[in-house]
């Protein structure tokens, strides 16, 4: 769906649409969500008039959302959809998309899934608890497939990003330049990937020998606007201050970088800045952002395969084994981080 078809029905300029589904700076919260809700609404109308084929037939996509800040508002979750449609109907099935929210009653809702016609669902599990995906292990009578999350012990069948390889990377890397202080900036969202990318942060600082500080760490509300003015306030607070930040996405990046910007903090030269989830406008930014990069393309491939793997197995309610599957990540290295001599360092090969 081109961006000029998302303007014209929501009232707005093309450029807009661009700065919300990046994520940039110029627009606000309630028209970036407007903006990816739609997308995503347009995408699945899309869908309906792609022609089933006789063989595989329809799967569900379940988009769970528990606040709905984090999946609102990530472009990667627009891609992530995008790229399942495309390895659902190279497979010989249409996808139908359906929502969850907290207000719906979650045994009606997957009694209405278990009594559909889909072969199997693919579920978006970014923020779905433990306690619900116990909930959902137990009640769904269709093969499924978790996304975005992993669930030790429950029994079910995920794929979902590699944060603890990601969080490595850029510890290691922040280490390599120099740096001892490393902070982290994390939100107030408890969505899974953000508490295992902070519980790696703790983890792998011990692991490079680096003391943990909690004085360096920083909790920001999960809105692009109350990021740089939360950053500022808590900036204000502190006696010491990190030498690098490392971020639980980009999203919280770019509200960093805005804070020390407006404090006429510079970076790198002064403090250095590591995103998570190379978003597109990570390379606009000054300065471009050192960031994590996810692999969108691998995450859905290897989500779809599995499903119609579970769907050709007639006995998959009573397999023993489930497959986990983490997706590598890699650390884009831009000029968001300095050497600790002063050099500011941009590695050629891999940009992007």
């Amino acid at each position: 769906m081109k961006n000029i078809e998302i303007a014209k029905k929501l009232n707005i300029s093309p450029a807009t649409v661009s700065l919300a589904l990046n994520n940039r700076e110029g627009v606000s919260e309630e028209t970036r969500r407007r903006v990816v809700e739609l997308k995503n609404d347009l995408l699945k109308n899309d869908l309906r008039n792609i022609s089933q084929p006789e063989a595989g037939g329809e799967i569900g996509f379940i988009i769970y959302k528990e606040t709905g800040r984090v999946v609102s508002e990530t472009p990667f979750f627009v891609t992530l959809t995008e790229m399942i449609c495309h390895y659902a109907n190279k497979n010989g099935y249409s996808v139908e998309i359906r929502y969850y929210t907290f207000h719906d009653d979650l045994q009606k809702f997957l009694a209405e899934i278990n009594s559909s016609a889909w072969a199997g669902c693919l579920i978006l599990a970014t923020e779905i608890t433990r306690a619900k995906m116990e909930v959902i292990a137990k009640m769904m009578q269709k093969p499924f497939v978790v996304l975005d999350a992993a669930y030790p012990g429950v029994g079910v069948d995920s794929v979902y990003l590699d944060n603890r390889g990601g969080i490595f990377k850029a510890i290691q890397y922040a280490v390599s330049m120099g740096h001892k202080k490393i902070g982290y900036v994390t939100c107030d969202e408890k969505v899974n990937n953000f508490v295992e990318r902070f519980e790696s942060y703790k983890y792998y600082l011990g692991y490079f020998e680096v003391e943990y500080n909690p004085d360096y760490v920083f909790k920001v509300p999960y809105t692009s606007e109350r990021i740089c003015m939360a950053m500022k306030e808590q900036i204000c607070g502190k006696k010491e201050m990190p030498s690098v930040f490392i971020t639980a996405n980009d999203m919280i990046a770019f509200g960093v970088l805005n804070a020390l910007l407006e404090m006429s903090i510079k970076v790198p030269e002064e403090i250095s800045v590591i995103g998570f989830d190379d978003m597109p406008s990570a390379k606009y930014v000054t300065p471009r952002l050192t960031t994590v990069s996810l692999n969108n393309n691998m995450i859905a491939k290897n989500a779809v395969y599995r499903l119609a793997e579970l769907i050709r197995r007639k006995d998959w309610k009573h397999d023993p084994v489930h497959m986990q599957t983490a997706v590598s990540v890699d650390l884009v290295i831009r000029n968001s981080v300095n050497k600790k001599s002063g050099e500011v360092y941009e590695q050629n090969p891999v940009h992007r």
